[in-house]
């Protein structure tokens, strides 16, 4: 039985879930429609590589203190959303070298299947190495820690918030640099934005 917080969690991991996969969908439909892409590519990047890192289990997506967190929901959604990046990558790969000239466009697809890579080994990194306050006053061997790994406080929440916050930024640029709204839609940025929210 979950308990009270728990079952917002729970709430809230599905409604992320839900308005994230809508989001994925019209970002698909839009770069197919419009022979663009709808993610900008940094951003895609690295949701690739988080979205693997917590959707096929690498690290959890629920932090150690949390008994009854729903893990292998939030497992799952994640796992459902690498799905659909997936589809949302082949735009990027098939229509996205058009932005870009010079060394970037000729090398285009191995930069960014490389970048993937790279982006995946320094968000494991991050969550295996990086240390953050004790703000919920867990203890360890009988005595409260000042600072505990990202891993046992949810390494997923602090790095996921990290990439929205930085793909919320991206989303504006990408507009902005192209003067236009290829790929994109008022109902990607209102389903982004109901999926952040949650």
């Amino acid at each position: 039985m979950l308990d009270s917080n728990h079952m917002w969690l729970l709430v809230t991991a599905l409604g992320s879930g839900v308005f994230w996969l809508l989001a994925y969908i019209l970002i698909i439909y839009r770069g197919f429609k419009d022979k663009s892409y709808g993610m900008p590519v940094v951003a895609l990047i690295g949701n690739i590589a988080w979205e693997f890192i917590f959707g096929v289990g690498i690290e959890s997506g629920c932090p150690v203190t949390w008994s009854s967190c729903p893990s292998s929901v939030i497992q799952a959604r994640n796992f459902i959303w690498l799905l659909f990046d997936f589809a949302i990558l082949y735009t990027v790969l098939k229509f996205g070298s058009q932005y870009f000239t010079g060394f970037l466009q000729k090398f285009f697809v191995p930069i960014v299947l490389g970048s993937i890579v790279v982006a995946g080994l320094l968000i494991y990194s991050i969550v295996q190495e990086f240390w953050i306050l004790n703000s919920w006053g867990v203890v360890v061997n009988g005595q409260v820690p000042e600072f505990l790994p990202l891993k046992i406080q949810g390494g997923s929440y602090y790095t996921g918030f990290g990439l929205n916050a930085m793909m919320s930024v991206l989303f504006v640029f990408m507009i902005y640099r192209r003067g236009n709204v290829e790929g994109q839609s008022v109902y990607i940025a209102l389903s982004k934005w109901l999926g952040s929210l949650a």
